[in-house]
């Protein structure tokens, strides 16, 4: 399983970090603006964890039933009921369609479950396919994806003058159309050579806006003004849960 999974994942945290480590410098930022908490909810990675591989940790060799019971406690310390409590075995259990029993076994490590059990557990508690089986250094090249996105978004609404290529690794995993409708826009945007361009990148983005339907425009708007820092007090999202330790 673990053959498979490098194929369908390849390791290429090294370059993932470098592209976003280039676009902070075009934007005179620093990691600091990296929210690695953020991270770590999203990849069941600590945060220790995390700014190891940010500085080049050496990441040894892995054993996969470890890493799954580590991050199946970790979902359910973060992700828990509407009002604050864990999910208890039984109800893990009726969500993924497993026996309460089996998911006693697996918090404890002492079964590691089939690819089909995996896949009901991520659906149980909406993370991505792959969160259970990634390789760490795996998981985190996944986490920078849509940092990658947001920076050259901001890289471009700012001004600066990054190339189509600025956009090679920053497509995320799974799309919605206002992903797409945005990067579309960005993309048309970026697309002339910039040595060809009479306007700032910002006034092609902008007439790339105005060209969308009006629906499309006013989804576009609360993106734009989370990208700039801007978020009304009414779109901020719920705090999110934490371990304080895996």
């Amino acid at each position: 399983m673990t053959d498979a999974l490098d194929a369908l994942h390849a390791d290429d945290l090294e370059r993932g970090i470098a592209s976003v480590d280039e676009l902070l410098h075009v934007l005179g930022l620093s990691r600091e603006v990296i929210d690695l908490d953020k991270i770590s909810y999203d990849t069941g990675l600590t945060v220790e964890r995390v700014r190891g591989l940010l500085a080049g940790e050496e990441a040894g060799p892995e054993d996969l039933s470890q890493t799954f019971q580590r991050r199946l406690i970790f979902l359910r310390e973060t992700r828990r009921k509407p009002n604050g409590k864990k999910y208890t075995l039984d109800e893990i259990g009726q969500g993924a369609g497993i026996s309460k029993g089996q998911v006693g076994f697996l918090l404890n490590g002492q079964r590691m479950p089939g690819l089909a059990g995996v896949s009901k557990l991520e659906r149980f508690f909406a993370v991505q396919p792959g969160f259970f089986t990634a390789t760490d250094r795996q998981a985190l090249r996944r986490a920078l994806q849509p940092i990658h996105e947001q920076l050259t978004h901001l890289a471009l609404l700012k001004g600066q003058g990054i190339t189509r290529l600025a956009m090679r690794s920053g497509a995320s995993g799974e799309d919605s159309k206002l992903d797409r409708e945005l990067r579309a826009a960005l993309t048309v945007a970026l697309a002339e050579p910039e040595g060809d361009r009479e306007d700032p990148e910002l006034r092609e983005l902008t007439e790339e806006i105005r060209a969308l339907p009006t629906k499309s425009r006013r989804r576009i708007f609360p993106v734009l003004r989370g990208l700039l820092g801007l978020a009304r007090p009414e779109e901020e999202k719920p705090a999110r849960s934490s371990a304080a330790e895996v």
